[in-house]
């Protein structure tokens, strides 16, 4: 069968990158439909990919009987291939017969003038390009970006895991009790702060499926505290165990029950625990605030279509300040970490009620789609110690066992895929007090930094009275409202480097970075105090536009890791620069 393929190859541009990590840096993959009525998609882990479109491509190139083509390949005028045929990174052009079906994954099929495909087409990570003249009688597919796969020793395809520093490790071994699958856990809790150290969590989880849609999880977890708490205020060990229930029918439904001690963190937004843990474990920089957190509690949560959920929980907690400590770092392990803040000590009662919309394509990577979360709490304590603020800072708050609260937050996101290479994305945060008695410090709300304006210092704006000489810098506004939009375009750069693998060609392995998306940002945002009197803001309204902070900057993202510069537009702050392990929002 004559048909002729070129196997292009391409050298080392990024070899010296991969001396300087000592890791193996793959093209970063970011994935989207074409089909704009299409249903929307179920996200798929580490791409964008609905996983259904990866277990095809998957079973395409691993089928024995498909006629598999690596790089560029041609069927010339007057050949008939009969059967599958599969390509793998490369450009398919037809100017023949392919009597059967194409699937041409991380590349682009061409049919020419005169020649003809019988069976549907299939195109991940390229174009579909139909020539005057050309015939095809099936249907056709394309996904505009890569497939997160790559070949094996054996020659066959596999899901390609990518590189994930958000983690700062985890180990796990599951086997299976009769029905129950069961998983013994290991990591460090996903994050290091100044209170805990590493959060060392291990234990037993057990699934079992007691009905088809049915899924039943028992979680059992244990946390060693690798930071010793001086003062006696905390134990160094903790715990989590969660019974959950689910049924996963047409309209899903569950509920579960948990009991906790753990450490909790404050005010988060969007900077992940991860990203604080590394730059504590480096740099001794802690973006986090933390307070002791013991209680117990449960839900209940509905889902009437896969894109949209509705919880409830109740849960009763002791909430106590805990001391930030010693824990070791690597660059500036002797400089004093930022004290903890002291927090509202005390029982509270939170009931909550948390409805959200995901129609994202992806979690990690969206390229299209919405999401939003809204969220009310209403909590309450009969014994709450309240810490002392300033009076134009926070009223007095009711120790007679009256206390109660509210406070109201959402998260609006909107992704929108402009052509192959370019997306835009759109974000609205805000938070805040919206009735009841003032906040507890440990509800309290600040903006700045890496994780709303990048372009101003931490916490540059937290509500503090002039006279606040406070160390540990804690947020103390009511309210805060931000947005923030992106423009994001690919680059190609071909760093890449192939590592040969003796006389088989087609099985040399590439690494490199292939291509990298070019961010260009802005950012807003206020916090603020509400109510009457000098420096607040009424109940009803937001601040005067020309009080709120902005900054402008621009990055490179290459999936697993991004570097950005932001310039305040507001002041007279110095360019910033950060480096982020997931994306912006």
């Amino acid at each position: 069968m004559p048909i002729r393929r070129r196997v292009t190859a391409s050298a080392g541009a990024c070899a010296a990158l991969v001396l300087l990590t000592t890791l193996p840096l793959y093209a970063q993959d970011s994935v989207i439909v074409i089909d704009p009525d299409a249903p929307f998609a179920d996200s798929a882990p580490g791409g964008g990919l609905p996983r259904a479109v990866i277990d095809e491509v998957l079973r395409a190139w691993n089928d024995s009987t498909a006629v598999r083509l690596i790089g560029q390949a041609e069927i010339p005028a007057g050949t008939t291939v009969t059967g599958h045929v599969a390509v793998f990174r490369g450009i398919l052009q037809v100017a023949g017969t392919i009597d059967g079906p194409v699937t041409v994954i991380n590349g682009n099929a061409i049919l020419l003038p005169g020649g003809r495909i019988t069976g549907g087409v299939l195109v991940v990570g390229g174009r579909l390009v139909v020539q005057e003249g050309g015939v095809h009688e099936g249907d056709a597919r394309e996904y505009w970006d890569i497939a997160p796969v790559y070949r094996d020793r054996d020659g066959l395809l596999a899901v390609r895991e990518p590189h994930n520093f958000t983690d700062l490790g985890t180990a796990e071994a599951s086997f299976d009790l009769g029905e129950v699958r069961a998983t013994v856990h290991a990591s460090t809790g996903g994050t290091y702060n100044r209170v805990e150290g590493f959060p060392l969590a291990l234990g037993p989880e057990f699934a079992w499926r007691p009905g088809p849609s049915d899924r039943l999880r028992l979680d059992l977890t244990g946390i060693v505290r690798t930071t010793t708490d001086q003062a006696g205020i905390r134990s160094d060990f903790g715990y989590r165990a969660r019974l959950d229930w689910r049924n996963l029918g047409e309209i899903g439904f569950g509920a579960g029950i948990e009991a906790y001690s753990i450490v909790t963190a404050i005010e988060e937004q969007n900077l992940s625990l991860a990203e604080s843990g590394w730059s504590s474990i480096l740099l001794q920089r802690d973006y986090h605030d933390y307070y002791d957190n013991q209680g117990y509690g449960g839900y209940l949560f509905i889902e009437p279509a896969r894109q949209f959920k509705v919880q409830f929980s109740l849960r009763r907690d002791r909430e106590r300040t805990v001391r930030a400590n010693d824990p070791w770092s690597l660059f500036r392990n002797t400089s004093t970490w930022r004290s903890n803040p002291l927090i509202d000590d005390g029982h509270f009662v939170t009931g909550g009620i948390d409805v959200t919309l995901d129609t994202r394509d992806s979690r990690s990577l969206p390229s299209r789609g919405w999401y939003a979360r809204a969220r009310l709490e209403i909590g309450s304590s009969d014994d709450v110690a309240p810490t002392d603020l300033p009076a134009g800072v926070r009223g007095p708050i009711p120790t007679d066992g009256s206390y109660e609260y509210s406070l109201f937050s959402l998260d609006a996101r909107r992704h929108i895929r402009l052509s192959p290479e370019s997306r835009l994305g759109l974000r609205l945060y805000g938070a805040g007090w919206v009735g009841g008695d003032p906040l507890p410090v440990q509800r309290r709300q600040s903006v700045g930094g890496f994780d709303i304006l990048p372009g101003h210092d931490f916490r540059a704006v937290r509500c503090a009275s002039a006279e606040d000489s406070d160390p540990s810098n804690a947020s103390l506004c009511d309210r805060m409202a931000a947005a923030q939009i992106e423009f994001r375009t690919r680059l190609s750069l071909g760093w890449r480097y192939r590592l040969r693998e003796g006389e088989r060609p087609d099985l040399d392995r590439i690494i490199g970075i292939e291509s990298a998306d070019l961010v260009v940002f802005a950012n807003t945002g206020n916090a603020w105090l509400t109510g009457d009197g000098p420096g607040r803001v009424p109940t009803n309204k937001l601040p005067s536009l020309d009080l709120w902070k902005a900054d402008l900057g621009v990055g490179v993202d290459v999936g697993f890791i991004a570097a950005y510069l932001a310039k305040s537009v507001t002041n007279g702050e110095p360019i910033k620069f950060s480096v982020r392990l997931q994306r912006r929002f």
